[in-house]
């Protein structure tokens, strides 16, 4: 199986793939999680279920083909620290 076709990925694959620094994607994930994103699944050595992942960022942009969530289009820059 390819790196890329890892179902199960640790934090550091995540970013890898979304495109951020492990830095950034740390602060993101607080405000992402409360929105709904996966978290990690203890069952699985605490990583997240990549096709999950990818689902939400489906959602939150208006890609869902049966219409469900979203748009969640941003309108402006988070701000993911209260």
């Amino acid at each position: 199986m390819a790196r890329s076709d890892t179902l199960f990925v640790t934090d550091g694959e995540l970013s890898r793939r979304l495109g951020l620094t492990l830095d950034q994607l740390k602060i993101a994930l607080p405000g992402a999680t409360k929105a709904g994103f996966p978290a990690p699944d203890p069952l699985f050595a605490n990583r997240r279920y990549w096709p999950a992942c990818v689902a939400w960022l489906d959602r939150r942009y208006g890609l869902r083909a049966d219409g469900a969530g979203g748009p969640y289009v941003p309108d402006g820059e988070e701000h993911w620290i209260d």
